[in-house]
């Protein structure tokens, strides 16, 4: 999900300068941060290239990458600080090795084609693309030389759906007019994504994750957009027999919360101030690897 949904945020400090708006980052430089670990990955966050173990390669935007806005307004843009859902899957499954290209304000056409604003701002991922151009030829240069790959998982499209709310804002006419065009761009992208994804590795299961709406606390109307976008990226998926993981009931319908609301505000960050960000807090990035570890069960 784009991690500069909100309303402009300058956070200064010592030599940083950081801003973050509805549709991009000003200026900024990563500072790096000492880490418990002295700058190494954590184990479960561990690349696969040092080991000969099962490989999980986990690919997206900045659920994949575990972004965290109380970090970021600290100035921390040290990947390995960063702990999503990604790495507690393989602290659930520590058998895993995990390389994780996740990368923030990816949308499905800059995953294709290179362009993550993280990325182009400076930010590195927990795991470099090396000298592939996008993601998704990061992910098949990678497939193609580690032939221990069992899992890949893939969200995307998160920000496809914000573009149009942070272009329409609370406008309905606006949303239903150019929703089309969103359902179109996300189809399309997906099915080159998972066909070149699948040609890479055709014996490594794939797991596709819906997205789940924090917006629902603020925004109502955006119910209707999730519900729509959800079932195309099913859409894809399905024609291609590849599983998805119900993201959205993992969040936004979390049985142990009364409504959505009281859901998303547990969950996320969306209710937290001075943040009130779209992105899950820690509970909910474990509740998303939950759901995967359900699906792959």
């Amino acid at each position: 999900m784009r991690f500069f949904r909100r309303a402009a945020l300058a956070v200064i400090l010592i030599s940083v300068v950081f801003a973050i708006g509805l549709t991009l980052i000003s200026h900024y430089f990563p500072t790096k941060r000492v880490n418990p670990n002295n700058g190494n990955p954590t184990p479960s966050a561990q690349s696969s290239t040092t080991s000969n173990g099962p490989t999980y390669l986990s690919l997206g935007d900045s659920l994949a990458f575990g972004y965290q806005p109380n970090l970021v307004a600290q100035g921390d843009f040290a990947p390995a600080n960063f702990i999503g859902y990604a790495e507690d899957l393989v602290r659930l499954r520590p058998n895993l090795r995990l390389t994780n290209f996740g990368c923030p304000g990816e949308t499905t056409t800059t995953f294709i084609s290179g362009g993550c604003p993280w990325a182009t701002a400076g930010g590195s991922p927990h795991d470099s693309f090396g000298t592939a151009k996008s993601q998704l030829d990061a992910a098949t240069n990678f497939l193609a030389s580690h032939s221990n790959a069992v899992l890949i998982t893939i969200d995307i499209g998160s920000n496809d759906l914000l573009d149009l709310v942070s272009h329409c804002g609370n406008q309905t006419a606006c949303q239903t007019a150019n929703l089309p065009g969103v359902l179109r761009t996300i189809t399309r992208n997906y099915g080159v994504i998972l066909d070149r994804l699948r040609k890479a590795a055709p014996n490594v299961r794939i797991l596709v994750l819906n997205l789940y709406n924090p917006l629902v606390v603020t925004e109502p109307a955006t119910a209707a957009l999730a519900t729509r976008v959800n079932a195309a990226i099913a859409g894809v998926a399905a024609h291609r027999h590849i599983d998805v993981v119900d993201v959205f009931s993992a969040v936004n319908l979390a049985s142990r919360h009364s409504d959505q609301r009281t859901a998303i505000c547990a969950l996320t960050w969306q209710c937290t101030a001075p943040y009130n960000d779209v992105h899950p807090n820690r509970d909910g990035y474990h509740a998303i690897a939950e759901a995967i570890l359900g699906r792959l069960a």
